[in-house]
């Protein structure tokens, strides 16, 4: 459980990213998290894309922003009071030069040519005032809302995710994102997506493109950074799991849970170990070595190991799906997860028998007499 809380952590830092259409990303110096991106100037994108080997450069807005939660109807008993504002992740995009790979949003983009327009995630939790008091669906479009302090109409929903950094997300037009985040969309962008001509290496085209940048303007590597797509989602995996308390309390959920488990087996061994000590030492009187007595403690861990792990992987598929359900946070089991957690598990009785085996070095035939 504690690996898929830790898993999921992971799996929600990069759910917008594994949607975003490009092959290099462009980010400010100041970046902190993909919430948190700050702004670049447009003119380094163009800069960008005049480079022989880029194909197009595209500008995607993400900020959090003030929610007003919409009035809700009165069969929702632990509705939120009317009103009551919450933070959303406001995701904006040229409505022409869409960046997101999501169907039902590329279906749905004439929608968000009204500036006042808005998609709202369906993974939004409860508490931002849907009608039918669990998930935005078909029965909120054309409700009205407040979206950073700008009254909006919700024009249709979508399948993305949010994140650790906000329970709902909504998405708009880069000109509706500019009415309500202050920021003037035609000069600044929190990143620039770099798309490459077909057949170009994204890691070549990098080293490449920094080479080129410090001899063209050198400025201009002091206020942007530039990433592969797969640096940047690596880059902000490891940032959630390292630099997040969320993240570290999770990571030494693992290390605890380990340790706490290796204690508990070295206990019921050492305790069975204690209890036979005749019967061992009366082994070794009939000529069983060390090692023969110490693989037979192994083998009794190994047993516990294998035996609770069955149902310990059973419960814990049920209780991924449960907090799935609850958090809408993705919660699921994987191979590696499932074979790594059995190593694990032998790794760590392993452990517990060559402590337990410490006893067993006692058990001397004389003792018997």
């Amino acid at each position: 459980m504690q690996l898929g809380f830790r898993g999921a952590v992971g799996n929600t830092a990069n759910i917008v990213y594994g949607k975003l259409q490009g092959d290099l990303v462009i980010r400010s110096t100041d970046y902190v998290h993909l919430y948190e991106p700050r702004t670049i100037d447009r003119s380094s994108m163009l800069l960008v894309q005049s480079h022989p080997l880029v194909e197009r450069v595209d500008p995607f807005f993400i900020m959090l922003m003030r929610w007003q939660n919409p009035p809700r109807p009165s069969g929702c008993a632990q509705a939120p009071p009317d009103g009551s504002f919450r933070t959303v992740g406001m995701m904006g995009m040229q409505v022409d030069r869409p960046v997101l790979d999501v169907p039902e949003i590329l279906e749905q983009l004439d929608k968000l040519k009204s500036p006042d327009a808005i998609l709202v995630d369906r993974a939004t939790r409860s508490e931002y005032g849907p009608e039918n008091c669990r998930s935005f669906s078909d029965a909120d479009i054309g409700h009205s809302c407040e979206l950073g302090n700008r009254a909006s109409l919700i024009a249709g929903h979508f399948q993305l995710g949010t994140g650790l950094a906000t329970n709902g997300a909504v998405l708009l037009s880069d000109v509706g994102y500019a009415y309500r985040s202050g920021i003037d969309t035609r000069e600044r962008a929190s990143l620039g997506l770099v798309r490459l001509k077909s057949g170009v290496d994204p890691n070549v085209a990098k080293a490449e493109l920094l080479d080129w940048l410090s001899k063209k303007d050198p400025r201009i590597l002091q206020q942007v950074q530039l990433y592969t797509m797969a640096e940047q989602l690596t880059w902000e995996r490891t940032r959630w799991l390292r630099e997040t308390p969320i993240g570290m309390i999770f990571t030494m959920g693992v290390v605890l849970s380990f340790i706490i488990g290796a204690a508990i087996v070295y206990m019921i061994l050492a305790n069975d170990v204690a209890n036979r000590l005749p019967e061992y030492a009366t082994l070794k009187a009939m000529g069983y070595s060390q090692f023969a007595l110490a693989r037979i403690v192994i083998m009794q861990s190994w047993f516990l190991a294998i035996l609770s792990y069955l149902p310990a992987m059973i419960v814990a598929v049920a209780l991924y799906q449960v907090t799935a359900s609850l958090s809408k946070i993705p919660t699921v089991m994987t191979w590696e997860r499932t074979f790594g957690v059995l190593g694990l598990a032998l790794l760590m009785c392993t452990v517990s028998a060559a402590m337990a085996m410490l006893k067993l070095w006692k058990a001397e035939p004389a003792s018997l007499f």
